[in-house]
């Protein structure tokens, strides 16, 4: 029993080692195909970031990503979760400017809207965490907006809108933050004319949005927020996903049906970071997800 102890204390020492040093800065693109446009269509190459979470000294963060543009991807989908720090959008910008030359189109989360702020990691077990007020400290969400609109990336925000991409036509329904109660599905209906394939873009994969999505025609739909876990069990099993998104669903694509909705495919990106009060990621290396979209068989 007196050899337990040491023994446990080094083993949980170096995990943490291993989860604050070594794979939060792991970053990885984890690369997936899905056949799901009309016969006869060209292939298609969405990057899928999210959750950067980025702080103004997370130099690695900021080099690792501005290499993204090599992937040569079609189009970005940015699932939110920007920024990390008040200071942070400069560094933001900067960082995805090679994948600001491509089309892309955004939606924002939680923390591209308030400054992040200490909490209590044990409540995600029992419940989503909670919103913010309307003290809380907000971020000049207006500034990243512009920066990404002045790139030609379109705004998802309650919004819908329409791309030529590579002879497809792709059609594209987002919301705002549902984890902030900002999602107005009302807003988010299909757009008119003929769409090879519907997108669904939001940020916090709540089963009620996913469901206004699909029940618009959505048959892809992009998500963030659950940051695949962010601390799973050995075999990346995710213990939490802070909604109501099973988390067998936290990270990874996926084929869903919720209630009397159509089957639809849901891509969970896990993220590229991590509150700055909550510096780990353990058996759930960061990422970006690079999907390629090809025709029917």
């Amino acid at each position: 029993m007196q050899l337990l102890l040491p023994i446990f204390l080094t083993a949980a020492a170096l995990v943490i080692v291993y989860a604050t040093l070594i794979e939060r800065f792991w970053f990885a693109v984890r690369k997936v195909n899905l056949a799901i446009l009309p016969k006869g269509s060209e292939d298609l190459v969405i990057l899928h970031i999210s959750d950067i979470h980025m702080a103004p000294w997370q130099k690695r963060k900021q080099r690792w990503i501005s290499k993204l543009g090599s992937l040569q991807p079609d189009l970005v989908i940015d699932t939110g979760d920007n920024l990390g720090h008040r200071d942070a959008i400069p560094a933001t910008l900067r960082s995805l400017e090679s994948l600001t030359k491509v089309p892309g189109v955004f939606v924002n989360g939680s923390n591209d809207l308030f400054a992040p702020s200490i909490r209590n990691p044990f409540k995600y077990f029992s419940t989503p965490s909670k919103t913010h007020g309307a003290s809380h400290s907000r971020l000049n969400t207006g500034l990243l907006t512009k920066g990404f609109l002045d790139a030609g990336w379109l705004d998802l925000n309650n919004q819908t809108a329409t791309l030529e991409l590579r002879g497809s036509t792709i059609s594209f329904l987002g919301t705002d933050d549902a984890h902030e109660k900002m999602a107005d599905l009302n807003k988010v209906t299909r757009p008119k004319g003929k769409s090879d394939l519907v997108i669904g873009v939001t940020h916090a994969p709540y089963l009620e949005i996913l469901q206004g999505l699909n029940d618009q025609g959505a048959e892809l739909i992009f998500a963030g927020h659950t940051h695949g876990g962010q601390v799973c069990l050995p075999n990346g099993k995710a213990l939490v996903t802070n909604c109501d998104l099973p988390t067998k669903y936290a990270r990874g694509l996926a084929r869903l049906e919720i209630k009397t909705g159509s089957p639809f495919w849901l891509n969970v990106c896990a993220g590229l970071g991590h509150s700055i009060y909550a510096p780990v990621r353990l058996f759930c290396r960061p990422e970006v997800r690079l999907v390629t979209l090809s025709a029917k068989n």
